[in-house]
């Protein structure tokens, strides 16, 4: 069954019971702060990155997402740039800088645990200070397939290659709490409504290092969102120094709406009312901004458009499945936690 709700519902950001939130009014100076997403060449990571530059005007953003040669990445951190803050300013290969914010380019393969330690490397021998850390990157609706290291691809990339990633610069997260007068510093896990289609347990434990093939696409794609939710619980529980939250971003006309218009009949059907019930990126990603940037944020909580705390699926308002999680993730990337 197809659930249709009107425009809106799940996006506005003045709707009832929700913060009303505008980037040009609501977005605070982030003057020298430093601030990290993943999957920031796509649609919702890059207009996120271009909203924070535009209004906040931190010192730098790095853009961490697929590798790629120079040209591109010119042309990435060239186009986050100008359309912040126009073309006046020239790029050079790895960055674009501008009069306040330096958009850095990152590598950095999700799927592969090598490539998260060399992104991770990459940044602390850059920066001793991180501010925010916005874990964006996803993938939705893949083939059953598996990750360099044999998990199912969906977990792989949207929840073990974050879960190492945020272990890995940790330690500059820590640091900038204690070294930074007034530190505010943030998780920002990019979760979404999805995570209510996992396995009745949250995670199937004992399938996730497959490719899953017998599980369907809703429950390959839920319980890594769910396991995203998990990983925020546990952060926001073992770091309370760092306000760390989840959240939906809203259905939002990106990118992979398109893909799914073109693999699945259900999504093609509803094609032509979607922008009745979805919203362009530039109001989608009004979550993330809150997130980022509110005063009004408390650590641990799960959020809806924008800045409404969203109901939990029955499997994570069970009390021990973040600590079931842990115990997992530790087994699972035992041994490669340090950059050292």
């Amino acid at each position: 069954m197809i659930r249709v709700v009107l425009f809106g519902s799940q996006n506005d950001a003045s709707r009832d019971g929700a913060p009303a939130f505008n980037p040009a009014q609501d977005i605070p100076s982030m003057a020298g702060k430093v601030i990290f997403i993943t999957g920031a060449a796509g649609d919702l990571g890059q207009q996120t990155a271009i909203e924070l530059a535009r209004y906040g005007r931190p010192s730098r953003i790095y853009i961490a997402d697929l590798p790629r040669d120079d040209d591109a990445k010119q042309a990435l951190t060239h186009q986050i740039a100008s359309e912040a803050y126009g073309d006046s300013i020239p790029p050079t290969v790895e960055t674009a800088v501008t009069t306040s914010t330096e958009i850095r380019f990152l590598d950095l393969d999700l799927a592969s645990f090598d490539s998260v330690r060399k992104c991770a490397q990459t940044f602390a021998a850059q920066e001793q200070r991180l501010d925010i850390l916005i874990l964006n990157a996803g993938i939705i609706r893949v083939p059953p397939a598996t990750t360099m290291e044999g998990y199912e691809t969906h977990f792989g990339v949207n929840y073990l290659g974050h879960a190492l990633l945020t272990r890995l610069v940790m330690p500059i997260l820590l640091h900038t709490t204690q070294q930074q007068p007034g530190a505010d510093v943030r998780i920002v896990v990019v979760s979404s409504e999805g995570h209510v289609s996992a396995p009745k347990q949250g995670v199937d434990f004992d399938l996730v290092k497959t490719s899953c093939a017998n599980l369907p696409y809703p429950k390959r794609y839920g319980q890594s969102k769910a396991a995203l939710i998990g990983l925020m619980k546990e952060l926001s529980r073992d770091y309370p120094q760092i306000k760390t939250v989840a959240i939906h971003p809203g259905r939002i006309l990106t990118g992979m709406a398109r893909s799914l218009w073109k693999e699945s009949t259900p999504a093609r059907l509803t094609k032509p009312i979607a922008p009745f019930f979805c919203v362009p990126v530039t109001t989608g990603i009004r979550n993330h901004l809150w997130a980022a940037t509110s005063s009004e944020v408390v650590s641990g909580t799960y959020y809806e458009p924008v800045g409404v705390p969203g109901k939990l699926s029955p499997a994570l308002q069970d009390q021990t499945f973040p600590k079931r999680l842990r115990e997992w993730t530790d087994n699972a990337l035992g041994g490669i936690e340090s950059l050292g």
